[in-house]
């Protein structure tokens, strides 16, 4: 089996970066962990990191801010990555039910296998929900949620399928194991996988069935891709191997510069990665620093004063 033990990170468009920042940062208490841009189009796009204190694989949420590109408001719906799961402590749903309301968000309250889940959006409407969970990750403290009730990583990933059971085929091959399933009238089945090894944090994948449910509409408001993990450049060779040869089509590594990458887009329509576990994001910055300036790899041969000249302002305080 291959060694593919837990969510390394999301990814997902939004519009304005300021907007994206403030609500990450301020609302949810994550570190902003690194200011980059999409190696593609480095003068027009970002690319924004938030996480735990380190940028922890199984924390990072990532989203490239297309307020310089012609893309369209987007819409989650079948055949795409749904939703995000962030762990709370048990006891922490007051304090953020609470802290919405001072935000004016709006949110949900729900039980799903045994967990209480509060759902809710980001500011350009792209579902979120906090799970009550066990995690071995410490939350961020440098913001102002108390460390008792902060995030401590995501809990797991919604992947609204158009083939169900090739979405299912694809977490069985990579060794993932079917551990439970949930009906709901209004928001169909679920069908939960759990990676078989690691700690408790950023291990599980629902598999939403919605069959009438109308399909997503790639664009701002929605997410791009889910990376698993793989330890290394061997392991994600081997990972690909084996998808290979049951029939997938894997692409070639590419170099992220804080990991390497390879993507599948399974059965169901959502984009998977394999993301390696290093060199990590102290490859070009102190921690003390992460987040303060932009950073981009050498061997993206770029004038960064122009660079910056060009993208958004971006208030990081």
């Amino acid at each position: 089996m291959p060694d593919v033990n837990g969510i390394h990170h999301v990814t997902a468009f939004c519009d304005d970066p300021q907007e994206n920042y403030d609500f990450f940062t301020d609302v949810l208490g994550l570190r902003f962990v690194k200011r980059t841009v999409r190696f593609d189009v480095p003068e027009k796009i970002y690319h924004l990191y938030y996480g735990d204190e380190m940028g922890t694989p199984g924390t990072v949420i990532t989203y490239f801010p297309m307020t310089n590109m012609p893309m369209e408001r987007g819409m989650v719906g079948k055949g795409m990555m749904s939703a995000v799961g962030l762990t709370i402590p048990e006891g922490s749903v007051d304090y953020w039910t609470n802290r919405f309301e001072e935000h004016d968000m709006e949110f949900t309250v729900e039980e799903r296998f045994g967990e209480t889940v509060v759902g809710f959006t980001d500011p350009d409407g792209l579902p979120y929900e906090l799970v009550t969970g066990e995690s071995d990750i410490e939350p961020w403290d440098g913001g102002d949620v108390p460390t008792e009730h902060g995030i401590r990583g995501m809990y797991n990933v919604t992947l609204h399928s158009s083939d169900p059971a090739g979405t299912m085929d694809v977490l069985e091959t990579l060794g993932w194991d079917r551990i439970g399933e949930a009906t709901h009238p209004q928001a169909g089945d679920r069908i939960r996988y759990e990676a078989p090894e690691g700690g408790p944090c950023a291990r599980k994948v629902d598999v939403l069935i919605r069959p009438n449910a109308p399909n997503g509409v790639m664009g701002i408001g929605t997410y791009l891709h889910v990376a698993f993990q793989v330890e290394n450049d061997w392991e994600q060779d081997r990972v690909s191997d084996i998808l290979r040869e049951n029939g997938y089509i894997t692409t070639s590594t590419k170099d992220r510069d804080y990991f390497h990458s390879r993507y599948i887009t399974e059965p169901g329509g959502a984009v998977f990665e394999f993301a390696t576990m290093g060199p990590g994001f102290t490859l070009d910055q102190d921690p003390a620093e992460f987040g303060e300036e932009l950073k981009v790899p050498d061997w993206l041969d770029v004038d960064l004063e122009r660079i910056e000249e060009m993208l958004p302002p971006l208030n990081t305080k």
